[in-house]
Formats: C-alpha cells, structure tokens, sequence
C-alpha cells in the first residue's frame, strides 16, 4: 500500500519561510542598526555588505546568518554618522542593483555576440 505522502531525502531540509520580508531593529543613533532580510542567504548577504563597505560612509557593516535553517539575513550596519543606517542601507541596495542590471546588459551582450558567431 503506497502512501500519496511524498518523502523527502535524509539529506534533504525543508526550511521554513519568513514571516516578514524587512524587520530593522535599530541601534543607540540613526547612525546604526540591525536589517533582518527574510528568505535571504549569504548571496544577498555577501554582495550587499561589500557594495555598503565600498561606500564612503560606513564604519561598520557585517552579516550573519544565524542558522542555516532560519531564512534570515542579519545586516549590521554603522555609518560615520553623516547618513542614517536605513540611508546607507537604502543607498547600497540601488547600488548593488545597478551592478546586477550592468552584468545583465553586459552578459546579454556577449551572448548575443556569440549566437550572431554560431
């Protein structure tokens, strides 16, 4: 008798999504705080705490994920004080979204290029 159930693997997790997108919890000044990304990884995590650490600014910027089966990113952030964190915060996602969007054009490009070769 076979069970309509599907089984997963051993290896296999399934992680919870998160109840919130954005949460901030915010630090002692505007010039620090804490953004809770949900159903994020080390992918945005990484990429976005570069581009912030790559902007005149910023004091302190770190992510964790507190664990693996958790579908959050903590962003830890700390400006010099002359713009708020939610600022930076807000400044480093238009960044890294002009870097997506420059990659997309160029890729595009060259695959274009390639298939015109073929």
């Amino acid at each position: 008798k076979k069970s309509s159930e599907q089984k997963m693997a051993v290896n296999e997790v399934s992680i919870a999504r998160a109840e919130e997108k954005l949460q901030v919890k915010g630090g002692q000044s505007d010039a620090a705080a804490t953004f809770i990304l949900g159903d994020e990884d080390h992918t945005l995590g990484n990429s976005l705490r570069h581009v912030i650490m790559q902007s005149g600014g910023t004091d302190f910027c770190g992510y964790s994920v507190p664990h693996p089966s958790e579908p959050y990113v903590h962003l830890r952030l700390q400006t010099d004080g002359k713009e708020t964190a939610t600022g930076m915060f807000r400044h480093g996602l238009s960044e890294l979204a002009e870097c997506c969007n420059h990659i997309e054009a160029a890729f595009d490009k060259a695959f274009d290029e390639f298939e015109q070769e073929s």
